[in-house]
């Protein structure tokens, strides 16, 4: 507001704030396109503030939204002018705009915009058109279905490198759905899909199991923002220790006496390596049993005797293939 001074020295360089002012991101002009709304224009994103034209000044912008805190701090540099708006409770978020913006229409004599009727119009259209899409909800249901497994088997944490861990867990008379702190009732919809209740503030969630080939649940799939979003079932962790994979490690021979080698990586990964071909990962999944990447219906088992590892099987659709530890 003052060119980075307080109390007649320098806090902030004046040309690291000009910095802040610069566009980085260009921003299309969403409200003119799609409501007709032309005060907001030529918004840009730069470096950790947004800009735009606001009826012919520049304004510049952050806001900060967690659950039920609001907060928003703008300026336009250009007039001598800042505001800062603190909103509590997640209905009346949008206030944060509303009062920024008419408050710079009043100080700079304008004629104000009607924009709380704006925003009060969109949200109670919104929430009719809400109560009209809820009421149909269900209307592809398949009556009269059953999970394809007992409900304990839907029960376990399903894991996405990007979105993190989907917990399951059992609450009579049903599931329990809890994702990044957003815990709610799961219940059988159809087959192998579970829905939650509609809740007001976190929605609506539904996820549907499948099986693998082993006859398992192993898989959830939601729909996340653009996409959707395969959730696995999570091995646990000591499956993949060092301890627990070390004496896996050795030679093995094929029932035509070809060797090759389970090999245990400096990075903690076991695989399979046979003469003049890659490395072959084997995924941990259960005690001594591990998958690979490619076949979903192949399974590698170790077999213990004694407490050492005595030969590894391959089990697929074909049948059963035993190497022997040499």
């Amino acid at each position: 507001m003052n060119d980075g001074k307080a109390g007649g020295r320098t806090v902030i360089p004046a040309d690291v704030l000009k910095a802040t002012l610069a566009p980085a991101i260009a921003l299309p002009n969403t409200q003119l396109e799609a409501r007709g709304f032309g005060e907001v224009l030529n918004q840009a994103y730069g470096a950790g503030r947004s800009t735009m034209s606001y009826r012919g000044h520049l304004l510049s912008s952050h806001g900060g939204d967690i659950n039920g805190f609001h907060s928003q701090v703008s300026m336009m540099p250009n007039d001598g002018l800042g505001v800062i708006v603190l909103v509590i409770g997640d209905h009346c978020a949008p206030l944060y705009n509303v009062v920024s913006y008419n408050v710079y229409e009043r100080l700079l004599g304008m004629d104000e915009t009607p924009w709380s009727q704006r925003m009060l119009d969109i949200r109670l259209k919104g929430k009719e058109a809400g109560k009209t899409a809820r009421a149909k909800a269900g209307g592809v249901r398949v009556a009269g279905t059953h999970p394809s497994h007992p409900i304990d088997d839907y029960v376990g944490e399903f894991e996405h490198p990007a979105y993190g861990v989907v917990t399951v867990s059992k609450k009579d008379p049903g599931l329990l759905f809890d994702f990044h702190k957003i815990a709610l009732p799961l219940s059988h919809f159809h087959y192998d899909r579970f829905d939650t209740p509609n809740d007001e503030q976190n929605g609506k969630w539904s996820v549907n199991f499948s099986t693998n080939p082993q006859g398992e649940v192993d898989t959830a799939l939601m729909s996340l923002d653009e996409a959707e979003v395969r959730f696995t079932r999570r091995v646990p962790a000591a499956l993949s220790e060092l301890t627990t994979l070390r004496p896996y490690a050795g030679t093995y021979e094929t029932s035509t006496g070809a060797k090759f080698e389970v090999v245990l990586k400096e990075n903690g990964v076991l695989g399979l390596v046979f003469v003049g071909q890659p490395f072959r990962p084997l995924i941990p999944w259960k005690p001594r049993r591990f998958r690979v990447k490619e076949f979903s219906d192949v399974i590698f088992e170790f077999v213990m005797d004694g407490g050492r590892v005595t030969e590894l099987k391959q089990i697929d659709p074909s049948g059963e293939y035993k190497f022997v530890r040499k």
